[in-house]
């Protein structure tokens, strides 16, 4: 008496599922510059801020500094230029996000379009 043996491959499928947050990240990243241009207008603050949730948007900030000139730069550039270091601080690890009231930090003020203000009289 004889048996045979087969053999059957077995595939395993493992389902993932996205966040929501992976999924706006995924359809901002296939929009072209001027439809991120019409959806996220440049923003005007009170003071220098970058945040993981605004890369990829290509948004362009604008605040005025302690020395009252109007401060306007891309905060993906920025955050490009800042990032390493920035992945080690631990309020980066916690909030990703960070912001200075006074300036521009000073590795990334060449980024910056500056200008001039008038004094306040």
């Amino acid at each position: 008496m004889t048996t045979k043996v087969k053999k059957v491959k077995v595939e395993e499928v493992v389902l993932t599922t996205k966040s929501n947050k992976e999924l706006l990240q995924e359809a901002i990243a296939k929009l072209t510059p001027e439809e991120l241009a019409l959806i996220y207008p440049p923003i005007e603050r009170a003071n220098f801020v970058v945040r993981k949730s605004w890369y990829g948007r290509n948004q362009t900030i604008t605040f005025v500094n302690n020395k009252n000139q109007r401060v306007t730069y891309k905060h993906d550039e920025v955050l490009d230029v800042m990032l390493p270091r920035l992945s080690i601080m631990p309020c980066w690890i916690k909030r990703e996000y960070w912001s200075q009231s006074t300036d521009m930090p000073s590795n990334v003020r060449h980024l910056a379009t500056v200008e001039q203000l008038a004094p306040v009289k």
